[in-house]
């Protein structure tokens, strides 16, 4: 590499925070479309690009493995976001996010400059994965992307590109100036008049989903909560299994009255194994949470992208005074709108899904806390019979001190459980019927581009 391209290798193409792009791509990876600034960054002409594979713009710094690891979720039909390294015509570079949907027999990949802490960790991380791959090729890189993630925070790819993509939002929502998304629309052709009602349908539809993206953080409080007090409940649970096998022991131990302390640690271990099953079921339910609250955070933060991505393009092609392809333009708005229903269906199939889980493990929660009243009486009458006990030596009033401590903070765990439950299934119920009026707004928003359609046909 002589000096004039080595400058140009380092040399970074530029790409404000203020902008987003999007390419449409077939499933063989050949692009299809793209707005204009996904064509100038790249550095090539619109029709260098149509009809190309998009592996045009790939850096060599990217590690195959991203790229192994983005096709086998596309394959799967499922969503990705990674960050990626892209090199632009004159050999140089920009870094983006890259949110690739499956549409159909399309994919949409729309891209946001990356601008967190977690970004600067990645770049880390992909030097490594590249290094790996230079010593010991693709299937050892691949062995050690989850061990890296994990060192990071992630349980797996998953949860990383969740967090990544809504790091990266909040920090797009604190830096892009509210000014670029307004009323001021210019219509320089009579398509793009009509364009005007579907433009201001998206800029409301934006403002909407701010909204529930200002949610989003009880969603991932909820999670984690739910996870912590699952753990938590099992600990306690087998506290309480170890205790009622004490108890069985020192009652043999009893000369006079060891009767009577048998009988109530056989009901501690009877009530140990029931809250045990109780448990199983919560930790079951938890898990399902779990699972939902993580698809619903990326499906409400993909959402948000997506609705931007519409109300961005539709401004951006509203103020281009080079001659447009109705029929192009169409199609891409209607490819990109459908994204938005799509996911839009999806979210409120979540939600619903999420009620259902949490009044299960309420349900649960209830059964649990009514067991643990009785292992509450169980520990009162123990204490009584302890204080007439003379014989000291089985210590029992020290093991039904320590029952009543257990069933003090177990109490206190469902409490907290059921309280948080109920407050995020007031707000998840709240989100269902919000999630009616955005319904109404797309289906308005999609008769309308269903009518310029015709009338340019």
């Amino acid at each position: 590499m002589d000096k004039t391209e080595h400058a140009l290798a380092l040399k970074e193409a530029k790409f404000d925070i203020n902008e987003l792009f999007f390419s449409i791509t077939d499933h063989a990876s050949t692009i299809l479309s793209g707005n204009d600034v996904f064509v100038r960054i790249s550095g090539y002409s619109k029709e260098e690009l149509i009809g190309n594979f998009h592996n045009i713009i790939r850096h060599p710094d990217m590690p195959r493995i991203i790229f192994k690891t983005l096709w086998d979720y596309l394959k799967a039909e499922k969503p990705i976001v990674a960050y990626v390294k892209n090199k632009s015509k004159d050999g140089g570079y920009y870094w983006v996010l890259a949110a690739v949907f499956p549409l159909g027999e399309r994919y949409i990949s729309i891209r946001i400059k990356p601008n967190t802490k977690l970004f600067a960790a990645i770049k880390e991380v992909y030097a490594t994965l590249l290094r790996t791959e230079g010593n010991g090729g693709m299937e050892e890189s691949g062995q050690l992307l989850p061990e890296l993630l994990k060192m990071h925070g992630y349980e797996d790819y998953d949860h990383f590109m969740n967090d990544a993509l809504l790091q990266e939002l909040k920090e797009r929502q604190q830096n892009v100036s509210k000014a670029l998304i307004n009323e001021d629309y210019h219509a320089p052709s009579p398509t793009l008049e009509k364009l005007k009602t579907v433009y201001c349908y998206s800029t409301e539809l934006m403002n909407q989903y701010d909204e529930w993206f200002e949610k989003i953080d009880l969603f991932t409080q909820v999670k984690s909560m739910f996870e912590e007090k699952g753990l938590k409940l099992r600990e306690l649970a087998r506290d309480v299994v170890f205790l009622s096998l004490n108890a069985s022991v020192s009652s043999y131990k009893v000369a006079n009255g060891g009767e009577t302390f048998g009988v109530l640690a056989s009901d501690i271990r009877l009530n140990a194994k029931q809250n045990d099953t109780l448990i199983a079921e919560i930790d079951t339910v938890v898990q399902q949470l779990s699972l939902a609250l993580n698809a619903i955070v990326f499906s409400v933060a993909g959402m948000r992208l997506q609705i931007e991505m519409v109300t961005y393009f539709i401004q951006e092609v509203s103020h281009n005074d080079n001659e447009l392809k109705i029929e192009e333009l169409i199609e891409n708005i209607c490819d990109l709108f459908a994204l938005v229903m799509e996911y839009s269906n999806k979210s409120n199939v979540l939600q619903r899904k999420l009620d259902q889980h949490i009044q299960e493990a309420l349900k649960y929660l209830d059964q649990l806390e009514q067991q643990m009243m009785y292992l509450g009486y169980i520990q009162i009458y123990g204490i009584i019979e302890a204080a007439g006990s003379h014989d000291e030596s089985v210590r029992f009033g020290v093991i039904f001190s320590q029952l009543k401590s257990l069933v003090k903070e177990t109490t206190q765990e469902i409490e907290l459980m059921q309280k948080m439950g109920l407050n995020f299934s007031n707000e998840n119920r709240h989100r269902i019927e919000k999630s009616k009026a955005i319904d109404t707004q797309l289906n308005h928003l999609k008769e309308e581009m269903r009518t310029i359609k015709k009338m340019e046909e």
